[in-house]
């Protein structure tokens, strides 16, 4: 493949003109003469035909392996091999926890105002083998899975309990005792029967919680209630229409809203594996490790067992996943730019081990390999990967062939270099879950980066302008003079929800009339790469300074994601202050370089390196960077900020900083950081 046929990449074409305050209409060049699709791979309308088909394909397919995991040996110590179970084997599974469901009636219709009838299930878990099987059983019988997120506070957890009103929760010990804080307070409202995995862990809060009047089944007593007394029940298959999930957003403000998927949403968007141009078989192992809750993972799980692939879960502990991929050897995953930046500062550590000869030769064939991928899209050299890049490889089974990334912007450097050191295809996405998380997608052997491709088969999308903001259709890059249109990315097709649940208002707020879901991300067409789109900005979160300057804090964060020193950043403003302020957790290695350089005789270390963040030497280093490599990236003075906290601590989900997407929780965030800021602003 040549770097002419590279550069002809198309990933828009327009269908419609343009009108007045926003650009023409964008789709896939593949529909850009047809329907939009609305079924997917064999023919599929709902998810549970996704699965089913698996058990009528020839050649007794459905005995082979669908779910892989890690027998536990006791709490927290797992066995050093995964057990597989046969398609047919989770049929028989989840269709008799199904039929327990129904004997038992944990799963009553409920009516509300406004909406179909429902019957919930609510799942409350890290990734498990019951998890996929609760959620496939509860479709067999057109039960709605309510999903609840692992690392949900506590508010959180409360209003979905209250606005589902759902009675009966798959849990695991770690969430229980949540909920037996909640029931202590009376908060967990009509949820009756609980449904413990891993009982044997935690019997105390389980007998705590029947003596408040709950219901205490296993998984396994589910199971086999309805082998024993359901077999005489007839299931109900769902429909395309009917509501598959409620998916609770994280939200960056207030509480969640329970976003309404229906089958046909998850069944059109699982295309984006014929945009990206890979099509797994039974051969390919797919390793779970992002939350079932998070709508991405949904959609990839789905893509998996439709293609007759496996599916391996990793052991609950994100410390261990390098044991995961030892054992499991998968060939694909799913991560977030965390993950990837974790990786590569693995592999930079491992090289500092090794003598000064080794590491030149991997440098050297890092730029070589680089260098020939951008220029030909190829990833294969028999040399290096044989000599140089094997022990890289092979930290991670030795077989990844496949990576997708999103929810956050990817460093170019760290994409292309994971993509040659691995020689796996990275491929880049966007979504939200209201429009299940596959708008966006690169291609494979794309070595282009900074963008996030184009539309897939089941969607169209628009720029809408945002004058305000400076973002229009008519908008030019002062860099380079060429045309970018920009504004509001607006989405519509069969992959946009049915709205939130029992909230018509902010449904009406998110998607207008037309059937255009108003993403609130700001995007720019890149013209001269196939109308690739790029996020660049928020709608929301603007707010004015002193001077009367509006801030767009998440441009700033983007554009410093890419900046030397930054791993993490949390732009901050006060409207009664003149000036930007940040807090940052820092790249660990441009930090100890910076100080060995300063301090040569002080045994820089990465275990004393923190004791250093109030040195206003090193504060004064990093503001000088993010100065000038913002006005690099066209930041005006009033953009920059102009003090700074280094924080000892990364943002992560458990502190509630940032979502389970890496979206900053921007009230929460200026909480926490509250002491520091008032330092930072002398207040």
């Amino acid at each position: 493949m040549g770097a002419s046929l590279l550069k002809n990449i198309t990933y828009g074409t327009y269908i419609t003109e343009p009108k007045k305050g926003e650009t023409g209409i964008l789709r896939n060049p593949n529909v850009a003469k047809s329907e939009l699709r609305t079924t997917m791979h064999l023919g599929c309308e709902t998810v549970w035909e996704c699965f089913e088909i698996n058990l009528k394909k020839k050649d007794n397919f459905a005995k082979k392996d669908f779910i892989g995991y890690r027998k536990k040996i006791k709490k927290d110590e797992y066995e050093n091999k995964f057990t597989w179970i046969s398609f047919e084997e989770a049929n028989d599974l989840l269709v008799n926890f199904s039929r327990g469901l129904n004997v038992l009636d944990l799963c009553p219709q409920r009516n509300f105002e406004g909406e179909p009838p429902y019957r919930f299930l609510g799942i409350y878990s890290r990734n498990k083998k019951e998890w996929l099987l609760s959620y496939l059983g509860a479709m067999r019988d057109s039960i709605t899975t309510v999903t609840i997120y692992d690392t949900l506070g506590d508010r959180a957890v409360e209003f979905i309990l209250e606005q589902t009103e759902v009675t009966s929760i798959v849990v695991e010990i770690k969430s229980l005792k949540k909920l037996y804080s909640l029931a202590q307070k009376n908060k967990t409202f009509k949820v009756k029967n609980l449904i413990v995995l891993d009982k044997e862990d935690d019997e105390e809060t389980s007998k705590n919680l029947e003596l408040l009047g709950f219901n205490i089944y296993t998984w396994e007593q589910i199971v086999e209630k309805g082998r024993a007394e359901g077999q005489n029940l007839v299931l109900k298959k769902p429909k395309p229409d009917d509501i598959n999930i409620i998916n609770y957003t994280s939200g960056t403000t207030g509480l969640p809203k329970g976003v309404k998927v229906t089958h046909r949403n998850v069944v059109v968007n699982t295309d984006v594996i014929e945009v990206i141009g890979l099509y797994p078989t039974h051969d390919d192992i797919y390793l779970s490790y992002l939350p079932y809750a998070h709508i991405m993972e949904t959609l990839i799980i789905t893509v998996v067992f439709n293609h007759g692939a496996r599916v391996g879960i990793y052991n609950g502990d994100a410390g261990k996943l390098p044991e995961d991929f030892q054992i499991l050897k998968p060939t694909a995953i799913c991560a977030v730019p965390r993950i990837f930046q974790r990786i590569y500062n693995g592999i930079n550590d491992k090289l500092k081990t090794k003598s000064k000869l080794s590491r030149k030769i991997f440098e050297k064939a890092m730029e070589i390999k680089i260098r020939d991928y951008n220029e030909t899209g190829i990833l294969k050299n028999f040399l290096f990967d044989k000599f140089v890049f094997n022990q890289v490889r092979d930290s991670f089974g030795g077989r990844l062939r496949f990576m997708l990334v999103g929810s956050a912007p990817c460093d170019s450097y760290i994409l292309n270099f994971l993509r040659c050191a691995l020689s796996c295809e990275i491929v880049e996405g966007y979504g939200q879950t209201e429009d299940m998380a596959g708008v966006l997608l690169t291609r494979t052997f794309d070595p282009i980066t900074q963008h996030l491709g184009g539309p897939g088969f089941s969607c169209e999308i628009k720029l809408k302008d945002v004058p305000e903001l400076g973002y229009t259709s008519e908008t030019i890059d002062k860099e380079n003079g060429k045309k970018r249109p920009s504004g509001e990315l607006c989405v519509r097709g069969p992959i946009i929800c049915k709205g939130y649940f029992r909230d018509p208002e902010k449904t009406s707020e998110a998607i207008d009339e037309d059937g255009w879901l108003h993403s609130g991300d700001i995007a720019t067409i890149i013209p001269e790469h196939g109308n690739a789109l790029r996020i660049v900005d928020r709608v929301k979160n603007i707010f004015k300074l002193q001077q009367g300057e509006y801030i767009s804090p998440e441009k700033i964060e983007i554009i410093f994601s890419g900046c030397k020193y930054i791993e993490q950043i949390f732009i901050y403003g006060d409207s009664l202050q003149s000036y930007l302020i940040a807090i940052i957790y820092p790249k660990s290695e441009d930090i100890i370089e910076n100080l060995i350089a300063k301090y040569p005789n002080d045994n820089i270390t990465k275990e004393n390196y923190k004791n250093y963040f109030e040195d206003e030497d090193l504060k004064k280093d990093i503001i000088k960077e993010l100065d000038t490599f913002g006005r690099k990236n066209d930041l005006k003075g009033f953009e920059l900020p102009k003090k700074i906290h280094l924080s000892k601590e990364r943002f992560t989900v458990e502190n509630q900083i940032i979502t389970v997407t890496m979206k900053i929780r921007r009230h929460a965030a200026k909480k926490y950081f509250e002491n520091e800021i008032k330092k930072l602003y002398g207040i």
